[in-house]
């Protein structure tokens, strides 16, 4: 029996290896690091494909796992935030290392939509991304300047060359005469508005999507007709431990472009004076000592920058957060023009559960506003002043104290603008709130529930002194205070399911369902009669000046439906709808319907071209829809009264307006048609066509007064269109190891006619504008007489009839349509990315082309003895008709100069919007500090320079009329950015 016990015993231990061979497994152990810095990565999923067979990495980044069976298998290595990989594995693998690399590229291909996302390659509609890179580096207050040439058929132009105004938007040309003709803004879900543009920090953007067709614009309905503009602020990145990122610029800033200053200086002044005998009484010798160009005088050459920026974020599998704090503070170039802004930034999500994920975008601002007075052709306001004041006239004492009307030293016409401006001071606060909260739901597979709750609070104050020592005040002080609240509210809630049948069919349909409520109060008051510069406050006056109390609220209500089909990658389909219901009309005509329809053929997947491999992908669409404009008043509707009627110090009430209760939606149909391919994996190609119709315009209307009191009214009128082209290019020349140059461009063109106006008028002359509505002409054409020169014998200023007569008599009824407008029909931008190991350079330039300007400035500079009390344009002196047989284009003097179409400029211009020089610091050095993961430090130029034909001292215009602007200004920065 004992021997028997040993010989099964000895058997059994031979059989061992036999055994486990017969079973299989075998182990593979190893460790995952981040390709970024070699740094260890916590808690990456291993697993074996096709399996439940899995672990995760330890704090090392370490792993062992067992693979079940002898055979082959493949290793599945992933993480949030990184690219997947998949390893092949056996029994003599062994060890296996890995480096996974961040999803960045991944990311790219994500593009944000209407109420989501969808995969770069698989959108029917005309949609532009602009990445965080272009926008979070430019030395500005908001990141509207840095769109400026990025993107196709969206025209950015500068308002004002003040820190904190914003630019205006118009994406394919103007839709509407009188109604909103910006698009529509919604940042993280919620509806901003552009003048909140410079309490979002650049650095805080992932993201900003432009939609521009019926597709991707109609499921927002109302609001979209002059298409959305969708900003996505950052999230969490995913590594195995938080990234903090500083950010510092400094720099100053200078006028732009000063080439166009053409006003005399003193000796041009004073030859001017004797030539037209304005030199009687006047001490020449004493006056000739003093020679100041008020240009320089004005606008400050190093107006100081500076900003810094501090991040922190995250990601892992069930917390991802970024959260940010900025400083930002920038003297404008002009007198009196400063900003300043604090804000701060939380964004997180948290999935509480397999089935919930909550969240918010909270953002929190203050600013300091001062701004320089502009568009006001007065001698008080520095912009306008600098023009009219004489050169011998300075503004300091030889002491360098201001020369003062108060005590004489002031030797000048009128007010010296520089001591105006210091003894009325005005400052304005703004506190700005914004945050949304949201939940997404998974009650079954496939099916995602989301419900935001938004809150958009605005608090503005402006506080206005004006000093009782000066003066001008007759030692009578004045004080103003304005406060004003916004409070808009939004709630989102949308469903969305998806599913695939038979891997070739895959559907998503999205219900949806939103409401937005508006509010705002404001007062504002203004008291005279303070009597000490130090107690200039409303309550020190002794009677009020006036007095205003506001109060407006609007609301809408929307449900919307998105359905989508694909099939096998090759075709795809969508279809959109949304009714939408606004306050701002009457109960009969308040809901309003809108609809899409977009198809794509992803080409590249057909069977005769898989095998092409130059051509990387190919893309046909089309689509076609409606949307809605309802940007008018909030009561125009309304037949109202008003109460501040005064008769004999008694109260009353009377009639303010009739309105219409019959007033609903403008309507825009808009169709496009849309190639798209790629070229080598380098070159990627777009050309987009397109057709827009308005209809039922909304248009503040003529009727008769003896009617109703009234001169004008709202209707639903007319009718225009506008169509264009849009082609962007960008690729990478060269792409090796260590050297890659890029180089991308875009251009655009639009045409826009006016096909109907209201009740069988072809034509209405838009008073004091120079613009004229004419049917079958472009909405903002020009109406004006010709200017036709002047006469080389004697020096009469010379214009064209009606019906292309010389002749000498400037007449209401020879005024013609120019065929020029302030619209432009061409722009575009393009530029170039030069990057060698770490060193990089890059440009981009922005231009437009064939868009027409008043100049109005040149109208008082050249007003050939209208203003000669002022200074003037060199011209005067120069060019003006002196004798017979002279050629110029100025009249002999005291032939005063009309508003004609000489002062009409072609306002194009190509301009150098940012140059910037940059070098990474290389990882083996940074890796011996032991601290910092990443450091970058770089020069940047912003408007560096600006070829134009335009005579002003800045091209980008947002009116038809060149008026007293505040112009750009050039910055010059270093900046410096570290990671930890």
């Amino acid at each position: 029996m004992r021997k028997s016990i040993l010989l099964f015993v000895l058997f059994a231990l031979l059989n061992v290896p036999l055994m486990l061979f017969a079973q299989g497994g075998y182990k593979v152990t190893g460790q995952v690091v981040s390709a970024e810095d070699n740094e260890p990565m916590i808690g990456v999923s291993v697993l074996e494909k096709g399996t439940t067979n899995g672990v995760i990495t330890d704090i090392d980044g370490k792993y062992t796992l067992e693979i079940k069976g002898a055979g082959n298998a493949v290793l599945q290595f992933s993480y949030v935030g990184m690219q997947s990989q998949q390893h092949a594995v056996n029994a003599r693998t062994g060890t296996l290392n890995v480096r996974l690399v961040s999803d960045a590229a991944l990311i790219d291909e994500v593009v944000v939509v209407a109420y989501g996302t969808r995969k770069k390659g698989t959108i029917a509609g005309a949609v532009s991304v602009v990445k965080a890179e272009k926008m979070e580096n430019v030395p500005a207050a908001g990141f509207d300047q840095s769109l400026q040439g990025q993107t196709p058929g969206l025209s950015v132009i500068s308002s004002s060359g003040e820190p904190s105004k914003a630019a205006v938007f118009q994406i394919r040309g103007t839709n509407s005469i009188n109604s909103g003709t910006s698009p529509l803004f919604i940042l993280d879900g919620v509806p901003i508005s552009s003048s909140d543009f410079n309490t979002i920090s650049p650095g805080d953007i992932e993201s900003i999507s432009v939609l521009k067709d019926a597709s991707s614009t109609s499921i927002y309905g109302a609001r979209a007709a002059n298409g959305v503009v969708v900003i996505t602020s950052k999230r969490g990145l995913a590594m195995d431990k938080a990234k903090v990122t500083l950010r510092g610029q400094w720099g100053f800033s200078q006028l732009a472009s000063d080439d166009n200053w053409m006003m005399m200086n003193t000796a041009e002044r004073i030859q001017f004076e004797k030539e037209i005998g304005w030199d009687k009484g006047k001490d020449y010798n004493l006056l000739s000592r003093t020679d100041v160009n008020w240009l320089d005088e004005v606008f400050n050459d190093r107006a100081p920058l500076q900003s810094y920026e501090l991040s922190v974020n995250r990601a892992t599998d069930r917390l991802n957060y970024y959260v940010s704090g900025g400083f930002y503070d920038q003297d404008g170039i002009a007198q009196s023009s400063t900003f300043r802004r604090y804000n701060i930034r939380a964004n997180a999500e948290v999935k509480a559960s397999k089935w919930l994920k909550i969240g918010t975008n909270t953002m929190m601002a203050y600013e300091e506003v001062e701004q320089a007075e502009e568009g006001d052709m007065a001698l008080y306001t520095p912009i306008s002043g600098s023009r009219f004041m004489l050169p011998y006239w300075s503004p300091y004492n030889q002491d360098g104290s201001l020369a003062s009307q108060n005590d004489g030293t002031w030797t000048g016409t009128g007010q010296n603008p520089i001591e105006w401006m210091a003894n009325n001071p005005t400052s304005h606060k703004k506190y700005k709130l914004l945050s949304t909260v949201f939940a997404d739901i998974t009650p079954i597979n496939n099916l995602t529930v989301r419900a935001l709750f938004g809150a958009d609070y605005t608090r503005s104050k402006t506080f206005m002194q004006s000093y009782p020592s000066y003066i001008i005040n007759d030692n009578s002080g004045v004080a103003g205070r304005s406060s004003s609240d916004i409070l808009s509210l939004t709630e989102t809630l949308t469903a969305n399911y998806h599913w695939t049948l038979n891997d070739n069919h895959s559907f998503n349909f999205m219900l949806g369902q939103e409401a937005v409520d508006y509010r705002s109060e404001g007062f504002q008051v203004v008291t005279r009669g303070q009597n000490n510069d130090k107690l200039t406050n409303v309550t020190a006056g002794t009677r009020a000046l006036s007095w205003q109390d506001v109060a407006s609220s609007y609301s809408c209500l929307s449900l919307f439906f998105r359905g989508e089909y694909n099939f096998k990658n090759l075709y795809y389909a969508e279809v959109t709808a949304r009714t939408d219901a606004s306050s701002r009309f009457g109960k009969d005509h308040r809901w309003g319907a809108f609809w899409s329809l977009a198809f794509m053929w992803n080409i590249k997947n057909e069977a005769f071209l898989k095998d092409v491999s130059w051509l990387t992908s190919a893309q046909v669409k089309a689509s076609t829809g409606t949307s809605g404009n309802s940007e008018i008043p909030y009561y125009d509707h309304i037949a109202l009264v008003s109460g501040n009627a005064n008769y004999n110090d008694e109260a009353g009430i009377y009639p303010m307006q009739s309105g219409n209760e019959k007033l609903s939606w403008e309507q825009t149909w808009a169709n496009n048609i849309g190639v798209t391919f790629g070229i080598f994996d380098r070159a990627n190609v777009n050309f987009d066509f397109y057709y827009k119709k308005t209809t039922d315009m909304l248009m503040y209307v003529p009727k008769p007064y003896a009617m109703t009191g009234e001169s004008s009214g709202w209707q639903n009128v007319g009718a225009m269109m506008n169509r264009g082209v849009e082609i962007a290019v960008d690729g990478d020349v060269i792409r090796t190891k260590e050297f890659t140059w890029n180089l991308s461009a875009n251009v655009s063109y639009n045409k826009n006619k006016l096909l109907e106006l209201y009740n069988g008028v072809q034509e209405y002359v838009n008073s004091t504008t120079g613009l004229k509505y004419l049917v079958g002409h472009p909405v903002h054409e020009y109406y004006l007489n010709r200017y036709a020169g002047v006469n080389p014998a004697n020096g009469d200023a010379l214009w064209y009839t009606a019906d292309g007569e010389l002749t000498t008599e400037f007449r209401e009824e020879d005024k013609v349509m120019t065929g020029k407008t302030f619209d432009s029909p061409w722009m575009g931008g393009f530029g170039t990315t030069l990057t060698w190991k770490g060193l990089s350079l890059s440009a981009q330039f922005t231009w437009m082309a064939k868009r027409y300007v008043m100049n109005n400035d040149r109208f008082f500079e050249e007003s050939n003895g209208l203003f000669s009390a002022y200074n003037q344009s060199k011209r005067l002196l120069y060019n003006r008709w002196k004798k017979p047989g002279d050629i110029t284009d100025i009249p002999r003097y005291n032939v005063n100069a009309q508003l004609d179409d000489r002062f009409l400029e072609n306002s194009s211009f190509l301009r150098l919007k940012n140059l910037t020089l940059g070098y990474l610091l290389p990882q083996s050095l940074l890796k011996k500090t032991n601290f910092f993961t990443s450091a970058r430090v770089y020069l940047q130029g912003q408007n560096l320079l600006t070829w134009t034909g335009f005579t002003g001292l800045d091209p980008e215009v947002s009116s038809n009329i060149y008026r007293a602007q505040y112009p750009a200004s050039r910055q010059f920065t270093l900046g410096v950015e570290v990671s930890f």
